[in-house]
């Protein structure tokens, strides 16, 4: 018992290359069973790409009577590309899964593809796919875009060939959660609490962490007490950009759960703890300013960590909520538009297919060029296309 001779991956590195779509590989391959993108795939008998699932569309399945497993495994188009119609057959063959029970089949094919290809030079990433690490053996090769592993899994043998694609983000892509959108809500709060540049330099620059809290170097307390200070006297508008802003902080330096010696000063200086901080700054600043410029970015930067908003009721239905009020409450300004993008991901947790595909319209028209407009398309093309939403990867208490 063997793995794919080397003509069949050959054949099918070339359909990726080639970016096949699924509706071409279906009429290729008619017996094959299709299946839609899911959560739950740990019975499928294949393995999706988790760093890049925001994407996954279908799989189609086959097995020769030799036993051996194909899994073609398809992705939403890439949304800068020319655009397809949102349908699953348009989706691309991003990636061919294999696997034997036979072990020593890894050793046939290594040597057919070093004879084909020359000897093995490395991939150009990680394979990013469950139980990878755990691999023996591994040949890899890397050639035109595409990244070819060949090894033993256990006591068989596994080929995956996958395309060279960007990663999904590393958090969830919320407003907030990508460094460039974070840093220009902290620059704009700073503009309006307009303390000078001596109090603002230290304060602003710790309050730039999308990626979570950054580690602890020297003092950190002393800038964030003399901002502090310094708000005291400013009328409510500036002030509460100045608690924004200090949120921002407290949140990017960090304390532990148990209450240390820095979270005791920061307790000292107005922040409230649970088990985590409880953004109570951020909270007196919407209460500071509930129609102005300020109010309006505490109220955005709310939306995005919607497990610290108030309420029995499920997240989704929290978000859409509140940021239905805000829409209602403020002006058209700039940000806008990311309260209709957190909107659309709220209503699409909710399978509320046509107001999140409007929301997420109405942010790409309005921010073409901002770095969530790419997920936004990509997310539109998935609803549009029947596909479930791509999973959100936390959960609040009680859920």
């Amino acid at each position: 018992m063997a793995l794919p001779a080397f003509p069949q991956v050959q054949a099918d590195v070339t359909a990726l290359e080639a970016h096949s779509s699924l509706a071409v590989w279906r009429q290729a391959h008619p017996g094959e069973r299709f299946e839609r993108a899911h959560y739950e795939t740990a019975a499928d008998g294949y393995e999706v790409d988790y760093a890049r699932r925001n994407r996954w569309c279908a799989a189609s399945i086959g097995r020769t009577p030799e036993g051996i497993a194909r899994a073609a495994l398809f992705y939403v188009p890439d949304p800068l590309r020319p655009a397809l119609p949102a349908r699953t057959e348009n989706c691309e063959l991003d990636a061919v899964w294999y696997r034997t029970p036979a072990a020593d089949a890894r050793d046939n094919l290594v040597r057919e593809l070093s004879s084909a290809w020359g000897l093995p030079n490395g991939a150009s990433a990680e394979p990013d796919i469950r139980g990878w690490a755990n691999w023996k053996a591994v040949a890899a090769w890397h050639r035109g875009g595409i990244d070819v592993w060949v090894a033993r899994d256990g006591a068989g043998s596994i080929v995956y060939a996958r395309r060279t694609t960007p990663r999904d983000p590393g958090s969830d892509p919320w407003f907030g959660s990508v460094l460039e959108s974070q840093a220009q809500v902290a620059d704009a709060v700073a503009r309006i609490a307009a303390l000078g540049g001596e109090l603002t330099a230290p304060v602003l620059s710790k309050s730039r962490c999308a990626a979570g809290p950054e580690e602890r170097v020297g003092e950190q307390v002393e800038p964030l007490a003399r901002w502090l200070g310094a708000a005291q006297a400013l009328p409510p508008p500036r002030r509460a950009a100045a608690l924004l802003l200090a949120d921002f902080y407290i949140a990017c330096i960090g304390a532990a759960p148990d209450p240390d010696r820095l979270q005791k000063r920061l307790t000292g200086l107005g922040a409230n703890y649970a088990t985590d901080y409880t953004h109570n700054l951020r909270e007196q600043a919407e209460r500071l300013d509930p129609r102005g410029p300020a109010g309006e970015l505490a109220g955005l930067i709310g939306l995005t960590e919607p497990c610290f908003l108030k309420g029995n009721k499920p997240w989704p239905d929290l978000v859409a909520e509140k940021g239905a009020r805000m829409l209602n409450v403020f002006p058209a300004t700039a940000w806008t538009p990311y309260i209709h993008y957190v909107l659309a991901r709220a209503h699409a947790m909710k399978l509320s297919r046509t107001a999140a595909i409007s929301e997420f319209r109405y942010f790409i028209k309005q921010k073409p060029d901002a770095p969530e407009s790419v997920f936004a398309r990509q997310e539109a093309w998935r609803l549009l296309a029947g596909l479930p939403p791509s999973q959100i990867h936390f959960g609040c208490s009680g859920e």
